[in-house]
């Protein structure tokens, strides 16, 4: 099993520059994409611009033509997801994402009870 590397310095990339970052590395055109993930090229270019969400089946399909790990791009969506849904609560976000951590054993918060 592969370890992820988790530390704040990591620049946070969103889904939409993450896959338009790995379609331009195959330079694929849009439509390929596209096609590939049988949506259409408007709706792929919002997504990598994030102004659109894609569905887990679009992700799933996008993850197999750019051999990505499909629990990556899984994940990332996940993440994309909660970013659109708690943006307006910030603070309840990081704590919630402190929690998610914990339980995953990847933080223990000082003080906090077992």
């Amino acid at each position: 099993m592969s370890r992820q590397d988790y530390s704040k310095k990591t620049k946070s990339v969103t889904l939409g520059q993450w896959l338009r970052g790995l379609r331009e590395a195959m330079d694929l055109p849009l439509r390929v994409a596209a096609a590939a993930a049988e949506m259409d090229q408007a709706s792929l270019s919002k997504a990598e611009l994030g102004q659109r969400l894609l569905t887990k089946e679009q992700v799933g399909k996008l993850a197999k033509l750019y051999k990505v790990s499909k629990t990556d791009a899984e994940g990332r969506l996940m993440v994309e997801k909660f970013r659109h849904a708690e943006e307006k609560n910030p603070a309840a976000a990081r704590h919630a994402i402190m929690l998610l951590a914990e339980e995953a054993g990847l933080y223990h918060a000082a003080g906090a009870g077992s």
